[in-house]
C-alpha cells in the first residue's frame, strides 16, 4: 500500500539496505519494562534505518536522487510533551516520538505550523505495551494528521510494543485501519521487513505518493478550465460549509470556491506550486464558524478548527487477536 509503484522495493535493494544497517552501531535496549526507557534507542533504530535506506537508495540506480525524495530529511527524534497545537478544539496530545523534515531534540512541532518556525509532525509514534490501547493512541495521532490535510488519502503512524520489542506499520485511510505484521526489532528478518517498508516511504517523490492531493492544499485547488488545458485556474475555499472528518469513513466535505474572473495583477501558481503539506492555523472556516463571527464581532478570535465536527474512534470496531 505504500509503495508508489504498487511492487515494493526489490530483494536486493532490502538486503543491500540491510548490510548499510550492519555497518550502524545498533541501540542499547533495556532490560526493564518501564515505557519511556524505550524511546531513546527506539529513535535510534529508525534513524539507523533511514540512514541504511537512503545509502542503498543512493548506490541503486533506478533511485530517484535523495533530493527529489518527497521524506528526504526525514528523522525521528524523542518528543514526549504536548504538541503547539491542538486539533479541533481539543487538548494538544503528547506522541512517544515523532518523525518529521530535520527534527531538532527539544523543539516544539505542530500538527498545523502556524509559521515556518514550528516543525510539522509527519509520522508520530504511539508505545504501549499492548497492541489494543496503542492502535487507539494512534488513531489519534491518524486524527491530528486528517484535520492537518483534510485532503489527505491516508495518514502513516508507527506503533511499538515494547513489551515484546515489536513494530507496526500502521496506515489509516478512508476504508479502515490496515497494518503490517508485527516485526521484531531485534530479529534480523524483522529488520528486514522494516526497512522494506522504509524503503518504500523514502522512495515517494511526489505529495500524491504521500496521501496528499496534489491539486489542493486545503486553501487553493487548480481547477482544469478546458480539455487541454495544462495550466487551469486557481480556485480559493471562500467556506467550509460541511466538514466530515473522522478516522473512518469517507470525510465528505462541501466548499464554497471562489475563483478570479477576468484580468489577474499576478500571475497563478501552477499546480506543482501548491504545497499539500503547508496546513497552518488561519484555515477556511466553516458556516457556523463565520456566523458567529459576525454576531460577536472582531473582540472574539475565530477559534482554529471546526466546532461542529469531531474526528472519532471506536476501538469496539475490531476484534483483536488473543495475543492483544
Amino acid at each position: 500500500m505504500l509503495s508508489a509503484t504498487g511492487e515494493g522495493p526489490p530483494d536486493a535493494l532490502v538486503d543491500s539496505a540491510h548490510e548499510a544497517l550492519g555497518e550502524k552501531t545498533p541501540p542499547a535496549w533495556p532490560t526493564a519494562d518501564g515505557e519511556s526507557l524505550w524511546y531513546p534507542p527506539l529513535a535510534v533504530f529508525l534513524n539507523n534505518h533511514l540512514e541504511a535506506c537512503h545509502k542503498a537508495l543512493d548506490e541503486h540506480q533506478k533511485s530517484a536522487e535523495r533530493s527529489s525524495r518527497f521524506y528526504d530529511r526525514l528523522n525521528f527524534i524523542v518528543y514526549d510533551t504536548t504538541t503547539h497545537d491542538g486539533v479541533e478544539g481539543a487538548s494538544p496530545v503528547k506522541p512517544d516520538l515523532v518523525g518529521g523534515l530535520d527534527l531538532e531534540p527539544g523543539k516544539r512541532v505542530a500538527w498545523s505550523p502556524p509559521n515556518t518556525s514550528i516543525d510539522q509532525v509527519l509520522i508520530p509514534v504511539a508505545v504501549k505495551a499492548n497492541w489494543a490501547p496503542m492502535v487507539t493512541q494512534a488513531a489519534t495521532y491518524a486524527r491530528c494528521l486528517f484535520s492537518a490535510s483534510p485532503s489527505r488519502q491516508f495518514s502513516v503512524v508507527l506503533g511499538f510494543r515494547h513489551t515484546k520489542a515489536q513494530l507496526r506499520f500502521l496506515v489509516f485511510h478512508r476504508s479502515g485501519l490496515t497494518g503490517s505484521k508485527p516485526c521484531s526489532v531485534e530479529d534480523p528478518r524483522g529488520q528486514q521487513d522494516i526497512l522494506r517498508i522504509f524503503l518504500s516511504i523514502l522512495q515517494w517523490t511526489s505529495a500524491n505518493d504521500a496521501g496528499f492531493l496534489e491539486f489542493f492544499n486545503g486553501f487553493d485547488m487548480t481547477l482544469i478550465r478546458n480539455e487541454g488545458d495544462e495550466t487551469g485556474t486557481v480556485a480559493r475555499v471562500a467556506e467550509v460549509l460541511h466538514d466530515g472528518h473522522c478516522v473512518l469513513g469517507r470525510a465528505s466535505r462541501v466548499l464554497r470556491m471562489v475563483y478570479p474572473t477576468g484580468k489577474q495583477e499576478e500571475p497563478e501558481p501552477a499546480i506543482s506550486a501548491l504545497d499539500p503539506t503547508a496546513r497552518t492555523c488561519g484555515r477556511p472556516g466553516t458556516k457556523r464558524q463565520t456566523e458567529q463571527g459576525a454576531e460577536q464581532g472582531a473582540e472574539q478570535e475565530t477559534k482554529q478548527g471546526d466546532d461542529e465536527t469531531r474526528m472519532s474512534f471506536a476501538s469496539s470496531t475490531y476484534r483483536w487477536p488473543s495475543d492483544m
